[in-house]
Order: C-alpha cells, then structure tokens, then sequence
C-alpha cells in the first residue's frame, strides 16, 4: 500500500505535535474542573486560551507526552496511506476522543462540549456524502444512545444506583454517528472487555470492585474502528 504522494508523510510529526498539544488541553480543562469550575464550554475554552497561550504545557509529564504523541500519529497513519477528506476528519476525531479519554481518566467525566460536536461532525459528514450513509449514521446514533440508556435504567432499578454516565451514552452515540450501525456492537464488546480485564487484572484483586472510568475504553475502541484498518494492513 503506497500514498499518493510522499508530502503525506509530513503530516506525522505534526499528528505527534499534536497529540501532546491534546495532553496538554486535556490536562489543563481536568485542573479547572478539580478547582470547582462548571463542566460546560466555557470552562473548556479557558483551558484552550491557556494552552494557547503556552502555559499548561509543563503539566504534561514526559511519558504522556510521548504516549499521546504516539497514538496520534500512528492515528495519523491511516490518512498517510489513505489521503482523503474522509480519513483527515477521522484524525481529528481520534484527537477529540483522545482528549476526552485524559478528561474521564482525571475526573471521571465526559463533557457535553465535546461528545456533542463530535456527535453532530459525524452527522453533518454523514449528510455531505461522506463516510457513512446519513440513514445509517442516525439509526446508529440513536441506536448507541438507546442501549445505553436502556442499560442503565434496568441497572439502576436493580442496584438503586446509576452505573454508568450521561456522557458514555453521548460518546457512543458519536462514535455509531461516525461508523454507522454495524460496528456498534463489536466496538461495544471490544470497549467492556478492554474494560474488564482492566479492571481485573490491572487494579489488582479487588480492583474490579471500585468504579471505573468507561470513556477511555470507548474512546479505544471508537479510534480502533476509526483508522484500524489500514493500519493493521500496513503493518502486516
């Protein structure tokens, strides 16, 4: 498999630039929230001033910064191979969903200033002809919003309790507006059981007991159906 030209190759190091850029906006929107400042766009505005300004980048250890760089570009791979409108706005979704992922893995939430953008990009590609069909990327949207909700419901009249967030719910339903209505329950399945070995083999014995961020398991997930598969041919 060979690009269209070896210009696409340049657009790597900027993915990897990037992708510590997103650590930083990520890092600096998680601080507000902690220091008490509403989970709405306003909030994630100031912390795009700031990164814009500079400042928040030392917040990002080096072990993120490399890790998110990484992810982003291999991300990035995809639209390298494959240089199309439809695979760049798919590099920027995985840049959206890695932000989101850093926000829930710091506190435990997943703001309606992206999930919704996110959701209505994949829509509004959708009605341009691009990506998927605009009849598949609303059934799936509803579809992923529905099954969620319904999912939460019966587990809270059972346990008295929600076991899962508002913006898990939103997430998939971006993530079904973005890859249609057949990846729903492969992405679903793969998202609970990266989920579930987390859970059990990376917090030790009990740790499948305490309460666990599902965003980033999504967000895997939804980036793995957004450019996995040129990816993987590449490599193999």
């Amino acid at each position: 498999m060979e690009t269209q030209g070896g210009w696409a190759w340049l657009a790597l190091p900027v993915a990897a630039a990037f992708g510590v850029w997103c650590a930083a906006l990520a890092l600096a929107y998680a601080s507000r929230i902690s220091d008490g400042a509403a989970i709405d766009g306003a909030t994630l505005r100031a912390a795009l001033r700031r990164v814009m300004s500079g400042r928040g980048w030392a917040a990002v250890s080096w072990p993120l910064a490399a890790a998110c760089a990484g992810l982003l570009a291999l991300a990035c791979l995809a639209f390298v191979l494959q240089p199309s409108l439809l695979a760049a706005a798919r590099v920027a979704a995985c840049a959206v969903l890695l932000v989101l992922a850093l926000i829930d893995m710091r506190c435990g939430l997943l703001p309606d200033a992206l999930t919704l953008p996110l959701l209505w990009a994949g829509l509004l590609l959708a009605w341009a002809g691009v990506g998927v069909s605009l009849h598949d990327a609303v059934i799936a949207a509803a579809a992923g919003y529905a099954f969620l909700r319904g999912t939460d419901t019966l587990f809270q009249a059972w346990r008295g309790f929600p076991g899962m967030g508002g913006g898990d719910m939103k997430l998939l339903a971006a993530l079904g507006a973005w890859l249609g209505w057949a990846w729903l329950p492969e992405g679903l399945l793969a998202a609970c059981l990266a989920g579930v070995c987390f859970a059990v083999f990376g917090r030790g014995r009990k740790g499948w007991r305490r309460p666990l961020a599902f965003g980033p398991f999504l967000a895997l997930a939804g980036a793995s159906g957004l450019v996995g598969r040129p990816v993987v041919q590449f490599f193999f």
